[in-house]
């Protein structure tokens, strides 16, 4: 079984949502349970290693659309090697979630939806506390919004519905999407 699953046409999961709705939970556990079925090919893209990696730390939406072209990029890359790239990133803009879209062919978005109330509850680095006390210019959720998109291939309410709920869903979502069969 090993051997058909290392053989599944490469896509690129994109985790999308606000800061602390779930992102980076959910995409590693959907890395774990991959990975715990023998898939050898999937890397696993953290929006904050991705920026620490290419040492960018502005926040501004120049910079943040091309961190998400970044992004975009290294999964292509790793796609053409073969491997099933897992990204979270907020990406707040339906147009570059588009823009993300026509570049990767197999292409699987996943929308965390959350209330900036919910995932300020959830903040334990206090991105939220200043972004309402003025000290971030556009932060989705509180200085901005986030742009819903009218197409996701998944949307889970992670306000409402519980890490394990949600992980479950997005599984079986998945290997629905990469035709894999227990």
């Amino acid at each position: 079984m090993v051997d058909t699953l290392n053989n599944i046409t490469p896509v690129t999961i994109w985790f999308t949502g606000l800061s602390a709705c779930g992102k980076s939970t959910l995409s590693q556990k959907l890395y774990d349970d991959l990975t715990s079925m023998g898939m050898e090919n999937v890397i696993l893209l953290d929006g904050e290693a991705v920026r620490e990696r290419i040492k960018n730390n502005s926040f501004d939406n120049n910079n943040r659309e091309k961190i998400g072209v970044i992004k975009a990029e290294i999964a292509l890359k790793e796609n053409q090697k073969g491997n099933i790239v897992l990204i979270s990133g907020i990406a707040s803009k339906r147009k570059w979630r588009q823009d993300i879209r026509s570049m990767i062919d197999r292409y699987f978005e996943i929308y965390l939806k959350c209330s900036a109330v919910t995932c300020a509850e959830r903040d334990y680095k206090g991105h939220y506390n200043r972004a309402i006390a003025g000290e971030y210019e556009n932060f989705a959720g509180i200085t901005e919004d986030y742009e819903e998109h009218e197409y996701v291939d998944l949307q889970l309410d992670t306000g409402t519905n519980d890490i394990e709920y949600c992980s479950n869903v997005i599984l079986n979502k998945v290997k629905q999407y990469l035709l894999i069969n227990d």
